[in-house]
């Protein structure tokens, strides 16, 4: 994970002495000390004031001459981050999560020199700066004690081009030449440590997906739970080395990858891949079925990732027959996959009362692909014994029913895109 967009502008456009001024402390009282205020939507600042002057971290500290002043200061500030609506006298429409995760973010900030490091690269490289000067980082960073910003910087800045941001640097300046926006990622991403997966970890998972399906960054972040930032940072990296190939386009201008079988990733030949997932997928349908498949049982099966795609579910289901654990589990997952169905299919009653037509939800189509496949194959053996029934009896009625079974299993195979 990465930092959140409200947390990302506000360090942007922050400065890090902020961590010096009273401006961290009121940080700390709204998110510590204000609990019963989170259900109302106008404050009085005076009266927040005064709760901060009695809360238990300002006990025994003296209040400040300039402390309503500050506030009032403060006050802006959440104003132009968008946390809050400054009315004047007043506080309104208090964001009061997005005050509480940029506390959050403040404390990691404060305890720790590389983090103040990159929050005053961060914050020059949002104002459009490409070339950055060290003097004017050391100069952000003046009234911290840190005791060495240039070694600091170097380990920072070497650990964010092996992530892939292409950057030069000497004893003098930065310059950036990687994308504004990109660069801002390389350098805050670390500010949240979320997630403690190396680069070099993100980037085999990665891999290890998109070898057994075609996947988007958006499809990646949700599923490997990473930012989609990272996420993109990764495939780029991945893709200026040629180890992934665009598989196609989806809807909303989605981009959709798989890995390279020309320069693949893992060091194995294109014909070496498929005659080891096809001898896989070929004993255990055997073992377990009975079935002897031939090589052309394979021959409509175009990539090879699709071929371990499917090795890779004859694989579990081996494994999902053996266990205790994961039968309990499958069988639970059925019964509330079921309950999809059941809610995504319903009856309606035409205006004369003589006929009935069934509804079919959109949600039927996010279900697992491989539950829609076991629907459609029930749908189609109730057919089969809906025709053979047919053709054995003489009641005239039959044939009716027969074609209203038929309409209505259109419906649902439609909505399936089968």
């Amino acid at each position: 994970m990465a930092l959140s967009s409200s947390v990302l502008i506000a360090l942007k456009k922050l400065e890090p002495n902020l961590l010096n001024s009273p401006h961290f402390s009121f940080f700390e009282f709204m998110k510590y000390d204000t609990d019963d205020l989170r259900n109302e939507r106008i404050l009085l600042k005076k009266d927040l004031v005064e709760r901060f002057k009695n809360s238990d971290r300002q006990k025994n500290t003296k209040p400040s001459k300039t402390l309503h002043r500050d506030f009032y200061d403060f006050s802006k500030i959440l104003s132009e981050l968008r946390l809050a609506e400054d009315g004047g006298d007043t506080l309104e429409s208090i964001k009061w999560e997005k005050i509480t995760d940029i506390c959050n973010i403040l404390r990691k900030i404060e305890s720790s020199d590389e983090k103040k490091v990159r929050w005053a690269l961060l914050h020059l490289l949002a104002k459009g700066v490409k070339e950055i000067k060290i003097n004017d980082i050391k100069s952000l960073l003046k009234n911290f004690k840190i005791s060495n910003i240039d070694r600091a910087l170097q380990k920072i800045i070497k650990t964010e081009i092996n992530s892939g941001l292409t950057v030069n640097f000497d004893d003098e300046k930065i310059l950036i030449e990687s994308e504004e926006k990109l660069a801002e990622h390389y350098v805050a991403d670390a500010i949240e440590e979320k997630s403690r997966r190396s680069p070099g970890e993100i980037e085999k998972d990665v891999l290890e997906l998109l070898d057994e399906g075609s996947y988007s960054n958006q499809e990646i972040s949700r599923i490997l739970e990473i930012d989609e930032a990272i996420v993109s940072r990764v495939m780029t990296k991945l893709r200026n080395q040629n180890k992934l190939v665009l598989s196609s386009f989806g809807t909303k201008g989605f981009r959709f990858y798989t890995t390279n079988c020309q320069n693949c990733p893992f060091g194995k030949s294109i014909s070496s891949c498929r005659k080891e997932a096809i001898s896989y997928i070929v004993s255990a349908f055997k073992e377990a079925y009975g079935i002897e498949l031939t090589s052309q049982d394979f021959e409509d099966i175009e990539t090879n990732q699709a071929l371990l795609s499917i090795k890779r579910i004859t694989k579990m289901s081996k494994k999902f027959t053996m266990t205790k654990l994961e039968s309990n589990m499958y069988e639970n997952y059925e019964t509330l996959l079921q309950r999809v169905v059941h809610n995504s299919i319903g009856v309606t009653v035409s205006k004369n009362k003589n006929s009935q037509e069934i509804t079919v939800s959109p949600n039927l189509s996010k279900l697992p692909k491989i539950f829609q496949m076991g629907l459609k194959a029930g749908i189609q053996y109730e057919l089969q014994l809906m025709k053979n029934q047919t053709s054995k009896t003489k009641d005239k009625s039959t044939p009716d029913a027969l074609a209203k079974i038929i309409k209505d299993s259109n419906k649902i195979l439609q909505s399936l895109g089968m």
